[in-house]
């Protein structure tokens, strides 16, 4: 996979099997064209048919299950980091980082379902070509599906300000970066000139979460690739990842997973 390229993967595919649990680091763009799915992302179950969108962030686990024999869908696989700095405009980044209460995954495009199959079409058949304006194109579509879903579910009068947006833009990133470094609150608002009370309300309100269980997500996450993908034990799992303590790391696994880290790996892999 090449690092720079925004796209990870673009692809049409039918399927009559469900999907298990996973997650990605990386963003990704759902499309459904023909069939009935239901999907669990975090928390929250959607039924999706045609004409739906679902917009999955960064390391948001999710499995779906078939509500008819066969369903047809598109899907693109963001990179985060390359995503994050080619668009310029901060608030085409919001239906895939910003998660406020009440927050839904799921766009309705029924009205604009042959707008949308053409751009996704349009990112497969670019990936054909071995071009240097190969990646500008990408960008340039990939702008306009999160422009068509900005509009589709305008951001309310009363949302964070825009110095808030891009100071927890910023935490975000710098937290999916250096989780397993040391972090505290106070340093986080010290680097985007907040006070840590004001940083903690605007990222809230913005993600779901305060910026402690934001941190500890992405430490779970790192986890749980570190388990699946790597023979390291728990101990050492538990330190690339971030916690101090191997045990605060395993109740703070089961609290999220319902099983010990090795139940976990003996499931995964």
């Amino acid at each position: 996979m090449d690092q720079n390229a925004v796209i990870q993967e673009c692809c049409f595919k039918d399927s009559d099997t469900s999907i298990r649990i996973h997650f990605h680091n990386a963003y990704e763009l759902l499309f459904i064209r023909t069939g009935h799915i239901r999907i669990h992302i975090g928390d929250a179950v959607y039924d999706g048919g045609p004409g739906s969108v679902f917009v999955i962030g960064r390391f948001e686990e999710h499995f779906l299950e078939l509500r008819t024999p066969i369903y047809e869908r598109y899907y693109v696989i963001l990179n985060p980091d390359m995503t994050e700095r080619l668009i310029t405009d901060r608030r085409l980044l919001m239906p895939l980082r910003s998660r406020p209460k009440g927050f839904c995954h799921r766009y309705d495009v029924s009205e604009h379902l042959e707008r949308f199959e053409l751009i996704f079409r349009r990112l497969i058949e670019e990936q054909k070509i071995q071009d240097g304006l190969a990646g500008v194109m990408h960008m340039s579509l990939i702008s306009e599906l999160l422009i068509l879903l900005c509009r589709l579910r305008p951001e309310p009068l009363e949302s964070t300000s825009q110095a808030g947006k891009s100071a927890v833009f910023a935490v975000q990133r710098y937290i999916d970066t250096h989780y397993a470094e040391p972090i505290r609150v106070s340093d986080l608002a010290e680097r985007v000139f907040l006070t840590p009370c004001y940083l903690t309300h605007c990222f809230k309100s913005m993600t779901g979460y305060s910026p402690k269980q934001y941190l500890v997500q992405a430490r779970l996450a790192a986890a749980k690739d570190l388990l699946i993908h790597s023979d390291l034990p728990v101990s050492e799992v538990a330190f690339h990842a971030g916690f101090s303590d191997v045990n605060n790391f395993i109740r703070a696994f089961r609290r999220e997973t319902g099983c010990t880290p090795l139940r976990y790996r003996e499931r995964e892999q």
